[in-house]
């Protein structure tokens, strides 16, 4: 889902008394939409909740991002959670290098046909 339609369903979720936490890999969007709470990961879109098969990244990403719910104190905040992925790529570079080309999507994700 987008980082907009997040945020929008985040605000209209809270205007009914329910609070909401969203995890952004989007910050530029995140700041427009301005959801009531947010933390960012330096991470590439649609790994939100880290990598796949990497189980004590996702737990460490829920756990920050628990822990920065709670520290927030006004609406709209956004917590960086510190966290960055690099040095993935093979023979190393940041991910932005890498993540998007043909190769990344062929090891990562199933194709549609």
């Amino acid at each position: 889902m987008c980082h907009q339609t997040v945020g929008l369903v985040a605000r209209a979720v809270e205007a009914a008394g329910i609070a909401t936490m969203t995890v952004s890999v989007g910050l530029d969007i995140t700041r427009l939409v301005r959801p009531p709470r947010t933390a960012f990961l330096n991470y590439p879109m649609g790994n939100e909740t880290g990598r796949p098969g990497r189980d004590d990244e996702q737990r460490a990403i829920v756990q920050k991002t628990l822990e920065a719910a709670a520290s927030i104190e006004k609406a709209g905040e956004i917590v960086d959670l510190g966290m960055i992925m690099e040095g993935e790529a093979p023979g190393g570079g940041p991910w932005q290098d890498w993540v998007y080309t043909k190769d990344f999507r062929d090891s990562l994700m199933r194709s549609r046909s």
